[in-house]
């Protein structure tokens, strides 16, 4: 009875808006690691990334439908939030990740909020205020138990990805505007304290990633075929490395494998990830992985770095492929989504959780 119960909900959870069942199919264990993906349908999927991927419990969030902007969570509060906007209104979402309840839904900032990121201790949420928005020139600092507002972060409008470094010090930011910047903040002050500048084209920025020690970012640059490098500690871009062997627009979806051994940088234009060595200068090149969309939109990876989950094209319905890293083969798919991530638990505890941001996880000195 389980097995057809989960069959049905598998064929449910991947067809329209509006399908997904109100109640959750229960995990078979709350030991494990697995991948938690919010959907525009308003549900998140949970994985088990043990058993083949395969899914396990369906939670809904919020009615169907809407655009899904962002996804973060915090082991030590045993919480995931969501970042979705909806009728010009950014609402923020709370879910216990031991019961599966949502806390609270909560409307903070209109049009729009974006993909924001918690510091480790699962007390404060960066939330950038939408890049589509032209009138906000600031992040959002939000209580992540209550969802309350207590304070802002200057920064020029389009506040768009946002990142918080591994020990919590620190919050990158980078914005739609054109100018050519990245911005960095104190998360003790919530005062910016580095522009990372320097960056070619457009001077608009796409989705980056930093490495583990908070020294280096690589970025998508609008109108650029590759990726850009920037020294965190000089400000300054360092290197620009463009695709091998497609004629690639700008790319949207890059991120660092957790031993910083690799960047996987998405290509806007063909059905490829490239991938590059980084232990090597100049950086090289070494893969060119198919995907079964047109044009991928993000990247992250599991947290020992097993897989790399790579999403389609927003909001059309393409599936999240599931590459094996160390064949570079795509292994399975989950259902549409580019805002997952990994949690882990045993004996009913969350142990630790990924990041939506496919960031470095070598924390050298």
């Amino acid at each position: 009875m389980r097995t057809a119960l989960l069959s049905l909900v598998s064929v449910l959870v991947v067809s329209a808006c509006g399908s997904v069942p109100l109640t959750a199919v229960p995990r078979a264990s709350t030991n494990g690691r697995f991948i938690y993906a919010a959907g525009d349908d308003g549900a998140i999927r949970v994985y088990d990334m043990d058993h083949g991927h395969r899914l396990v419990n369906t939670t809904r969030v919020f009615s169907c439908c809407a655009d899904v902007r962002g996804a973060t969570a915090a082991a030590p509060t045993h919480r995931f939030y969501v970042m979705y906007n909806r009728d010009l209104q950014g609402h923020l979402a709370a879910v216990d990740l031991l019961t599966d309840r949502v806390l609270w839904d909560k409307v903070l900032h209109r049009p729009g909020v974006d993909r924001g990121n918690i510091t480790p201790d699962g007390k404060t949420i960066y939330l950038p205020t939408w890049e589509s928005d032209p009138d906000s020139p600031y992040e959002l600092v939000v209580d992540a138990l209550t969802g309350t507002v207590v304070g802002k972060v200057t920064v020029p409008t389009h506040s768009h990805d946002t990142i918080v470094s591994l020990d919590g010090k620190r919050v990158f930011m980078e914005t739609k505007s054109a100018t050519g910047a990245m911005h960095v903040a104190a998360t003790a002050t919530n005062h910016v304290v580095d522009t990372i500048s320097g960056y070619c084209c457009s001077r608009v920025l796409g989705p980056f990633s930093i490495n583990g020690a908070d020294t280096l970012v690589v970025n998508d640059v609008y109108g650029y075929a590759g990726f850009q490098i920037a020294s965190i500690t000089t400000g300054r871009v360092i290197a620009s490395v463009p695709f091998v062997g497609t004629h690639g627009s700008t790319g949207h979806g890059i991120a660092w494998t957790p031993d910083e051994r690799e960047v996987w940088v998405d290509d806007g234009g063909n059905p490829f990830v490239h991938i590059y060595e980084m232990t090597i200068t100049p950086v090289r090149q070494t893969h060119l992985v198919r995907v079964s969309n047109p044009s991928p939109h993000w990247i992250t990876f599991s947290i020992d770095g097993r897989f790399a989950y790579v999403a389609g094209r927003k909001g059309t319905g393409d599936p999240t492929d599931v590459i094996h890293t160390s064949t570079y083969q795509r292994i399975g798919t989950l259902s549409p989504s580019e805002d997952l991530l990994e949690v882990d638990f045993s004996h009913h505890v969350v142990t630790q959780v990924g990041n939506q941001f496919g960031v470095g996880r070598v924390n050298r000195p």
